[in-house]
């Protein structure tokens, strides 16, 4: 079964690892549950992203993050020798979420800046709606 693009955001079920690949690559490894209540998924997630890689501890367990990469489902057999299914992907972009407890704290009245490189354009979001 070929691989398919997919976007999601999730919780991190535990903190990430750091790996190195055989070629020497490095990248993490981290457990994304995606979903609420009984409907939720598990992903297994390797992300080669470099920004993610260098905000790894950050990437702790409950932090919400967005990822983007291929998904793909596989199948394997458990130690009790059933047949197991579950969803993995491979990320080429993976960021905290900067929604829910992951949003930037204000500082003196003023937003501060995500340190990941991703500010918006300066505009004031927070101003009254006039209707």
């Amino acid at each position: 079964m070929s691989a398919i693009e997919a976007a999601f955001f999730g919780s991190l079920g535990r903190d990430a690892e750091q790996k190195t690949s055989k070629a020497g690559k490095p990248y993490l490894r981290i457990n994304v549950r995606v979903g609420d209540g009984d409907g939720a998924q598990w992903v297994s997630v390797m992300a080669f992203d470099e920004a993610a890689i260098e905000a790894a501890d950050k990437l702790v367990k409950g932090a919400r993050v967005y990822v983007e990469g291929s998904i793909k489902l596989d199948e394997w057999t458990g130690q009790d020798g059933a047949k197991r299914h579950g969803l993995s992907a491979m990320s080429w972009h993976c960021r905290l979420a900067h929604i829910g407890r992951n949003r930037p704290k204000r500082v003196n009245g003023a937003k501060s800046q995500p340190s990941d490189g991703s500010a918006a354009p300066d505009r004031d979001l927070d101003d009254e709606i006039p209707f």
